[in-house]
């Protein structure tokens, strides 16, 4: 003997043939009956943040880490040249904050392809939006080794994990930070 076990899942009909909306599994009688993980059980409320993109997810429960939050409820500008400008801003302040921030993060913002936001700030400002960011985080870079900051310091506060990834970045951007066991030249050392 056999006992049918309703399944309440929606199916999506394909466009080959269609198949109802609930289906039935008979089971054994004498087999326990077991509900897959991925069906909801009765009487107990699913989680509603699986349900969501992952970006308002993350904006839900917090768990932005290293993003840059999300743009607030004021009004796009209508302009182009205006949201160009908006996502300069937004580039350089994740930059100068050492958080990571992706191209098409920003044109999601303004409300534009990645490329066309892409094609339009290099044709704004000269250079891609990557870019612009590598060279906002250099400068920022070189503005705190200036103010005698060590290297492991610096990497940490513009967004690097090593060192030697700051190195690299200064290097691509022209400028090498002094090593560790070079000093710098002193009036002394010219008598």
């Amino acid at each position: 003997m056999t006992t049918a076990l309703p399944i309440s899942t929606p199916i999506a009909p394909s466009s080959s043939h269609s198949m109802p909306a609930a289906c039935s599994l008979s089971v054994p009688s004498g087999a326990p009956a077991v509900r897959p993980a991925s069906l909801p059980t009765p009487g107990v409320a699913a989680p509603s943040l699986s349900a969501q993109p992952p970006r308002e997810r993350a904006a839900a429960t917090g768990a932005s880490r290293s993003s840059p939050p999300l743009r607030s409820a004021a009004p796009l500008p209508r302009s182009t040249s205006e949201r160009i400008l908006l996502g300069r801003d937004r580039i350089r302040s994740a930059a100068e904050a050492g958080q990571r921030i992706r191209s098409y993060e920003v044109a999601l913002d303004l409300d534009l392809s990645e490329f066309h936001f892409a094609r339009l700030f290099r044709a704004a400002f000269g250079s891609s939006p990557h870019v612009y960011y590598d060279e906002v985080r250099a400068e920022r870079a070189r503005a705190l080794l200036h103010e005698g900051l060590t290297e492991g310091e610096v990497a940490r506060r513009i967004g690097f994990r090593r060192p030697a990834e700051l190195r690299a970045l200064l290097s691509k951007r022209g400028s090498t930070p002094p090593s560790a066991g070079e000093a710098e030249p002193s009036d002394a050392s010219a008598e």
